[in-house]
């Protein structure tokens, strides 16, 4: 048999040319001859488009030409693709082809996968170039048949995303795949010998000692057992860490003889950087949620980050507004690593490094920290040529924001330069993200605290300085009362008097919502008769011409309440629907039962309403609506914080009627039996 009729697997390489560009269906033609398929029927023609080089058609229905063709009709294809097979001037123009029964955008990267089953099939011909073309006779025909088989499966390994070694029996190598050696960033020239020893020779335990050679997943299977996600972290001078699980099988031949093993090698370090990345993102908001500030939460929380992301050394700087400049908050460095000397205290915007990143809210990766353009001040460049003596060269620093605003920055050092610097920026600008939140819940906090103590300090001034004159002031015009007879000077005393009194009555309010805010007011709960409270109210009140007020009550409704602090509660609201009421109006008051635990009272009025802007501000201290303040109606906005504070203080609700018009209408709900 001649060289020329040895038979080449078409078969397969079509199989593998569908598998690789993961389509239902390939071909390969020799002209109008097909020499092999997979997933195809033999009575459809494949129509010839195109010559000289790669073609693709995203969607056949748009090409001209192919209207009604049986691959469209009969087969439902949609898209294709075709490379031509290298060739010599006397070999016959062959073309690798697959289709698609959905339309597709053929990319680059398509295109090269296909060319290197072309490139295959070119290389294992077997024209008068060929090594194996001298050969002849049917042992020549085995070892050509062999050799072509070699190459398929030699490019089929080298085309997955995994790495894979093989080795015979006596622990030679037999195959180092392509990825492997990118793996371990090998010379792809090496022979599988040197690769597999240059590769072992990177290859530790996760504790940190090496592998010695009869410990690596290929060469544990040569003892006839599968060997199952044996971890190795490959460590390679100047780069990251990297991790890898390996699996390994034997290799039995068709008589049951051991004739080698195989292992693949799978990168895991992007998976293992996440899944300790999450750990560190719940020991964070741990640590947030029980820090008192930021200083106390900067150590152990730097150190959870570094070592997550295998980082040498973190630091944590914030912006000090009143100087201008950023102040350490907190920095790590791992066991070894000292730098702690080159931490500025203060480094002042737009600095090198994280000043720059402070200016300009943006993250910085510098892949080289001794690089001219990033040591331009002589302050910078002595830092970078510190660190790098002490083999920290790379760095990223990332903002740390609310909103718009840069709150801090998060810096980092590192030997090596990272293979992925996006992935990396990604992460870390979650972790910022979270500081930032924290941060401005600390200065909101701060401020409330600020605010807290300006309140305390001025109600123990209203409570003690300003109550101690006031009665003087109110005894004393006692005493003038007793003595004037002139009837201009007693009206004056008694505007004095009056006005006090209104004083010294907003200094209770306010002493007393600041006692049931803080807890410290106690209610005495008894049984007592809503109805006859509310009667008693609407009794004494004296609303002004022209001011209606209707009750709609039961003869009796009793529940559990201060009988004092419910009077309060009654008074505070009709007086303010009558005061609402300028220009006359109804008011009217109602309390039924809720349920057979809940009491409802209400108050409406039909005077000039709440404005749709203060609505949600309607129960906080000292705020009036806007019409009220217009209209001049006096007030000091203390009734309905005060009526919130005893409804709470009786375990209820108050809140305001969002469907009446016009006017208000507020509804206090309170239950029948007391919780204490």
């Amino acid at each position: 048999m001649t060289a020329s009729h040895v038979p080449v697997p078409w078969d397969a390489a079509a199989r593998l040319a569908a598998r690789l560009l993961g389509t239902p269906m390939a071909v390969i033609s020799a002209g109008e001859t097909w020499l092999g398929t997979f997933g195809f029927p033999a009575a459809c023609p494949v129509r010839r488009f195109g010559s000289g080089g790669p073609v693709t058609a995203g969607d056949l229905l748009t090409e001209p030409g192919f209207a009604g063709h049986p691959l469209i009709t009969d087969l439902g294809v949609r898209s294709m693709a075709a490379v031509p097979v290298p060739a010599g001037p006397d070999r016959p123009v062959r073309t690798v082809t697959v289709l698609d029964t959905t339309a597709r955008t053929w990319v680059e990267q398509d295109l090269a996968a296909l060319a290197e089953v072309a490139a295959m099939l070119g290389s294992g011909d077997h024209g008068a170039e060929s090594p194996l073309a001298g050969l002849v006779g049917p042992d020549a025909d085995e070892v050509r048949m062999a050799h072509a088989q070699r190459g398929f499966i030699s490019a089929l390994l080298d085309s997955l995303e995994v790495g894979v070694v093989a080795i015979d029996t006596d622990r030679r190598p037999v195959l180092v795949n392509r990825m492997l050696r990118r793996f371990c960033g090998l010379d792809e020239t090496m022979p599988p010998a040197e690769a597999l020893t240059a590769a072992g020779s990177l290859l530790y335990h996760p504790g940190g000692r090496p592998y010695r050679p009869e410990e690596m997943a290929v060469v544990g299977a040569l003892s006839g057992r599968s060997v199952r996600d044996m971890e190795a972290v490959v460590h390679t001078p100047g780069l990251p860490d990297r991790y890898a699980l390996a699996n390994a099988e034997p290799v039995y031949g068709a008589a049951g003889e051991l004739l080698g093993a195989v292992s693949t090698v799978r990168d895991v370090t992007e998976r293992r950087r996440r899944e300790r990345f999450r750990d560190c993102e719940l020991e964070m908001t741990r640590l947030l949620a029980t820090a008192d500030g930021i200083d106390q939460a900067a150590p152990p929380l730097l150190k959870a980050i570094g070592e997550a992301l295998d980082w040498p050394h973190i630091a944590l700087f914030v912006v000090d507004d009143v100087a201008g400049v950023l102040r350490t908050a907190g920095y790590w460095s791992a066991p070894g690593v000292r730098v702690d000397d080159l931490v500025p205290e203060r480094i002042p915007r737009g600095d090198a490094g994280p000043g720059f990143v402070w200016a300009t809210g943006k993250p910085l990766w510098i892949p080289d920290l001794t690089d001219q353009r990033y040591t331009e001040t002589p302050e910078a460049y002595a830092f970078a040529h510190a660190a790098a003596d002490r083999g920290l060269r790379a760095s990223l620093t990332v903002p740390v924001c609310d909103g718009d605003q840069v709150l801090g920055v998060l810096a980092t050092l590192s030997a090596t330069t990272e293979y992925d610097e996006f992935l990396l920026t990604g992460l870390l600008d979650s972790v910022a993200a979270q500081l930032g939140q924290f941060l401005t819940r600390m200065r909101s906090r701060e401020l409330t605290m600020q605010l807290e103590r300006a309140r305390d300090d001025f109600l123990t001034l209203a409570g003690h300085e300003l109550r101690t004159p006031l009665t003087s002031i109110i005894s004393y015009t006692t005493l003038l009362t007793d003595d004037l007879v002139d009837p201009d000077q007693q009206q004056m005393i008694a505007a004095i008097r009056r006005n006090v009194g209104h004083l010294q009555r907003i200094i209770d309010e306010l002493l007393e919502l600041t006692a049931l805010e803080s807890g410290h007011h106690r209610i005495s709960p008894r049984p007592t008769d809503l109805t006859a409270v509310v009667e008693a109210a609407v009794d004494e009140l004296r609303p002004p011409a022209g001011v209606r007020i209707h009750a709609d009550l039961p003869p009796t409704l009793i529940l559990d309440a201060d009988a004092i602090r419910l009077r309060q509660i009654v008074d505070q609201l009709l007086s303010n629907a009558v005061k609402y009421c300028p220009g006359g109006g109804d008011v009217r008051v109602t309390a039924a039962c809720d349920g057979p635990d809940v009491v409802e009272l209400a108050v409406a009025d039909t005077g000039i309403g709440i404005p749709d802007d203060d609505r949600e501000l309607l129960f906080t201290r000292f705020h009036r609506g806007t019409n009220a303040r217009h209209t001049a109606i006096p007030g000091n906005g203390l009734g309905l914080p005060l009526v919130r504070g005893l409804v709470e203080a009786h375990g209820g609700t108050v809140h305001l009627d969002p469907g009446h018009r016009p006017g208000t209408r507020i509804v206090v709900r309170l239950p029948r039996h007391s919780r204490g």
